[in-house]
């Protein structure tokens, strides 16, 4: 069992539905039976299409990226700085295309920090076959915040199979981690953040053979966890670093917790982040409010927290005070 988090408050951004110019972001402080608002600010964007497809990287160290196919934005929630970033190449590449009758999965990026050298980065990697690129199977795009101030593109992808475009990738032990569909299973693709390898994670997936939208990757209590929703159950599992096995850790009975599940359409998300008295904060999009969720997986008990907004995404952070080059 992972260590829980000591903290009796937890820090929660969350994304509000709809504007036609521009994405509001919120701060919560939650505690064990109240939540309240610390602040919130407002991200210009530049279509109401971008909003609709704008998106939060899972943070890291308090710092979080919003995106989207037009602009990309990197954030620090606690002061509400942000600064915007060049254009990546997969952007452009969605617009010159994708047509509006060709529906093809967004790649996501993922965001941490290179342990060795401190240095921030955003990675895109994303299908070569998509977007009619030779070469290699996946392409890689990297933004160091560094001096550079540029997306590169000399990042050689070692693997031969496809990455999944739907599941977020995740951060964790200075690398992040993609899923990618090996034929027979589905693999992990981790990317060292320092050395900028990738390499396939040896440990075999308990969820290998198990149909692609139901799985996701995630991080809670520092450590690398994998999600599958099985219907009446999401099984949650974190990787033992020690002997490089899974632990399974939590087990979610979903249709006595979510009422969307009833909805065959939607799935599950994987936890937004573990809390105090061995509960678990969950994100229930089963309206048109959505609501958060705190789930005692001893117990299998649940109580909500509803909002006068309605949500569209919700990640934890860590207060900080760190800006970016």
């Amino acid at each position: 069992m992972m260590r829980e988090r000591k903290e009796q408050n937890a820090r929660v951004l969350v994304k509000s539905r709809l504007n036609d110019t521009k994405v509001t972001l919120r701060t919560l402080s939650l505690g064990a039976t109240s939540v309240s608002l610390e602040n919130h600010a407002d991200y210009p964007v530049h279509s109401k299409c971008s909003i609709l497809g704008a998106r939060l990287t899972p943070s890291c160290n308090g710092l979080t990226c919003l995106y989207s196919e037009t602009f990309v934005y990197v954030i620090n929630p606690a002061t509400r700085w942000y600064r915007e970033l060049p254009e990546a190449r997969v952007q452009a590449l969605l617009r010159d295309t994708v047509t509006q009758n060709d529906f093809r999965p967004f790649p996501l990026p993922g965001f941490g920090k290179d342990n060795i050298t401190g240095i921030y980065k955003l990675v895109w990697l994303y299908n070569s076959d998509c977007f009619d690129l030779e070469g290699q199977t996946n392409t890689c795009e990297v933004f160091s915040f560094d001096t550079n101030n540029t997306w590169r593109h000399d990042v050689i992808v070692s693997s031969p199979h496809p990455t999944l475009h739907h599941a977020a990738p995740a951060h964790a032990y200075g690398c992040l981690h993609w899923f990618i569909d090996a034929v027979t299973e589905t693999q992990i693709l981790s990317f060292d953040l320092h050395t900028e390898t990738f390499t396939v994670l040896m440990a075999k997936l308990p969820l290998a053979h198990a149909p692609h939208d139901r799985i996701a990757m995630c991080t809670l209590n520092d450590r690398l966890c994998l999600s599958e929703d099985k219907g009446d159950i999401q099984t949650i599992w974190s990787l033992n670093q020690g002997n490089m096995t899974w632990d399974k850790i939590y087990s979610i009975n979903l249709r006595s917790t979510l009422p969307c599940i009833e909805e065959e359409f939607l799935l599950s998300e994987p936890p937004i982040t573990s809390l105090f008295n061995n509960n678990l904060l969950l994100y229930d999009c089963c309206d048109d409010k959505s609501k958060l969720v705190l789930y005692n997986y001893r117990l299998n008990s649940f109580s909500f927290f509803t909002f006068s907004f309605c949500l569209a995404e919700a990640i934890s952070f860590s207060q900080s005070l760190i800006t970016l080059p």
